[in-house]
């Protein structure tokens, strides 16, 4: 052995929480062919890496000048006498660490117009002043319909709850199909400046599941054969349930309990789980499939704190909540009766087909057992959760008892049953739990999960983070406030630390959208369709001729099956990566990164839809001097900068290298310098092709499948 290691203890800062990084450390030190080999381990976001040697530790430590670090590995030439050796690193600095965390969990991903404000700027004031906005959308001005002219097209399509959707309407309000509100959700995730509003709209969709095609098979019965009105039907309760999630969102005072009663009102929902024709009058048994999901998914996850007999009991709260036609102004009420006005008054037929009305969430009281209710008899909050929720009264008087008693009722009253069965399961300690782990989830790391004890004094920093979560849930007023949980876990060290940073895979939808966005410049001061990379959100979600539930070409539903509006098991589509990662994912991935790459008109183009657009060469003329257009490690240091800046260039030594070979590097292999070529933006000029073959390859490395 010709060398010792050392470690020298460099522990990265934030402004907003002090977060512990392991140090460095050598891992092996050999001599080969003439030269020490240092192996070490990775570290977040160092942007140098210094190689330090002594041979006599009483005279200090020299930084090594001949040497070189490619893959976490020093290689030193001729080194010389033993020597003992420790690394330096200088990280990344705070204010770009802490940007691009916020911009890949808050966001589909930085733009280069907030890189520029955010990381490039160096201004922590600017970072927390982002944060702040996104976790209060209703303070920040949404300007994406005035960047995409698609957005406005696609939402004059849209009816509103209340409107009629015509048998034969081919254009205006209520003619929008499911893949228009795909594309405009995609739209929304690639343009909006309320981009934590867009994620957890997904989040939403996603936890309190429908399924489209369960709706339009529904409404088969009634509109077999006659025109299209079913699958705009189906699409439009879709979109009403999420206005009204997003409606919650933009609410300061928003609250868990508030979603969870637009997904219990919402008719997708209600024929989704099968209550829409639930019943429990005379003998009859009602159907357990809402009431099951409700508590396994929707509300206390899955066996935690309750048994089958409290779904079957809580299945008769939601006998007789269905859907129906109403009257035009009737849409608002759960108890009007059918609609009467006829399409064509000279037609007798009462058939729904001739009739004038939306479909809304209907009360039939005729189906409901009046009868009293008992959920959770004789169950105790346990003991696991501790103070305070061991020792508050919930529904029936007694401390930590968390029984639920519903009276019974009869007529239209009975419909407050499903009201007190939600009021009673918003706020559970389960509950709290389970909704809290879900977003740490989806903004943190995968690795939370529920039981916890929360009196152990062996905590993690998980743990912790879910308590302070159930805390913030608990403490605010109206209990159950969205913004406090949120807050808290963005603010939290776990949010910020490096160590958490990129832990996550991006879903299809994430990837798809992340990659439009990285190089989305405006070059017209962000006027409609002036953009260096864009979408019309169908080539992503669903192509504008395709009104199938699983339109299987859509780049969304090769890299995995992700069909938005269409997921068929009520789980939702899966946040970890196991779900999303595999030969056949990743070979989609990267058709889909080299596709958009493309130009249009040229081979390969249509693989990942011709609207979804990156020019680079019209974006690195807008962001380098005309002098560095040619200059192969410019031109790379740009593109890798945009899309990989949250990693320090020490870790990037090996994309760099890569990249500026491509650059130097013809379509057969040989040398062919980039100096030499002449700046084109023509369509399949060896410059053009070069530079978009570069940014191809960059979308498709690991770095940018994280988050």
């Amino acid at each position: 052995m010709s060398g010792f290691a050392t470690v020298l203890l460099l522990v990265a800062t934030t402004t907003f929480a002090q977060v512990d990084t392991p140090p460095p450390t050598i891992t092996s030190l050999v001599s080969s062919n003439g030269q020490q080999v240092i192996g070490f381990t990775p570290y977040p976001a160092a942007n140098v890496v210094r190689l330090l040697a002594s041979t006599n530790l009483a005279d200090g430590f020299y930084t090594v000048t001949n040497g070189t670090s490619t893959n976490f590995t020093w290689f030193v030439p001729n080194p010389g006498p033993n020597a003992f050796y420790r690394l330096e690193i200088q990280p990344l600095t705070t204010n770009a660490q802490l940007a691009t965390i916020a911009l890949n969990r808050l966001a589909y991903g930085p733009t280069p117009k907030l890189l520029d404000e955010l990381v490039y700027s160096n201004d922590p004031q600017a970072i927390q002043d982002w944060v702040n906005g996104q976790l209060a959308p209703d303070t920040i001005v949404e300007n994406a319909a005035n960047s995409h002219n698609g957005i406005n097209e696609i939402e004059a399509k849209f009816a509103t709850a209340a409107t009629y959707i015509s048998n034969t309407a081919t254009e205006g309000p209520g003619t929008a199909h499911i893949n228009d509100l795909r594309a405009w959700f995609v739209l929304h995730a690639v343009g909006a400046d309320r981009q934590l509003l867009e994620v957890l709209s997904q989040f939403c969709e996603n936890h309190f599941v429908t399924q489209y095609s369960k709706t339009y098979n529904y409404f088969t019965s009634f509109y077999n054969g006659v025109g299209n009105a079913r699958e705009r039907i189906a699409a439009e309760l879709e979109r009403r349930e999420m206005e009204r999630w997003r409606q919650v969102l933009l609410d300061p005072d928003g609250t868990f309990l508030d979603l969870l009663t637009v997904s219990a009102e919402s008719p997708a929902m209600i024929i989704y789980l099968d209550t829409v024709n639930s019943r429990a009058d005379g003998t009859r048994i009602p159907n357990e499939n809402y009431a099951r999901e409700l508590l396994e998914l929707f509300t206390m996850g899955v066996d935690n704190g309750y048994d089958q007999d409290d779904i079957v009991a809580l299945s008769y709260a939601w006998a007789g909540w269905s859907v129906e036609m109403v009257e035009t102004g009737d849409w608002n009420n759960p108890h009007a009766a059918k609609a009467t006005t006829k399409l064509n008054a000279g037609d007798s037929s009462t058939a729904y087909t001739n009739l004038v009305g939306p479909w809304v969430l209907n009360f039939k009281n005729s189906r409901y057992r009046n009868t009293n209710i008992v959920v959770f008899p004789g169950k105790m909050v346990p003991a696991r959760y501790g103070e305070p929720w061991v020792s508050k009264t919930y529904s029936d008087g007694t401390p930590g008892s968390y029984e639920l008693d519903i009276p019974g009722r009869s007529g239209t009253a009975a419909m407050q049953s499903g009201y007190d069965a939600l009021n009673h399961l918003a706020n559970l300690p389960f509950t709290e739990e389970f909704i809290s782990v879900k977003l740490c989830r989806l903004l943190v790391h995968d690795d939370f999960h529920h039981g916890y004890d929360f009196t152990d004094e062996e905590e993690s920093p998980e743990e912790a983070l879910v308590k302070q979560c159930m805390l913030a849930w608990e403490n605010s007023v109206p209990k159950g406030k969205l913004r406090p949980v949120l807050s808290t876990i963005v603010n939290s060290e776990l949010f910020h630390s490096q160590y958490t940073a990129f832990q996550k895979v991006k879903t299809p939808l994430e990837f798809a959208v992340s990659a439009i966005r990285a190089l989305r410049f405006s070059t017209n001061n962000a006027a409609p369709d002036s953009f260096t990379a864009d979408t019309d959100g169908y080539s992503i979600s669903g192509a504008t001729n395709q009104i199938s539930a699983t339109p299987s070409s859509a780049p969304l539903s090769r890299m995995g099956g992700m069909y938005l509006f269409e997921r068929a098991d009520p789980d939702g589509y899966p946040e970890s990566s196991g779900g999303w990662i595999s030969a056949g994912t990743l070979a989609e991935r990267l058709r889909f990164a080299q596709s958009i790459c493309i130009a249009i008109g040229q081979s390969g183009k249509t693989d990942a839809g011709n609207a979804n657009i990156v020019d680079p060469v019209a974006f690195l003329q807008n962001r380098l001097p005309d002098t560095d257009w040619k200059d192969a490690d410019k031109v790379a240091d740009l593109f890798i900068g945009m899309l990989y800046p949250g990693e320090g260039q020490a870790n990037l030594t090996q994309y760099r290298a890569a990249a500026v070979n491509f650059l130097n590097t013809s379509d057969s292999g040989t040398s062919s310098p980039f100096a030499n070529l002449t700046v084109s933006t023509t369509a399949n000029s060896t410059y053009d092709n070069r530079v978009r073959g570069l940014v191809g390859m960059l979308f498709t490395y690991q770095r940018f499948q994280e988050q």
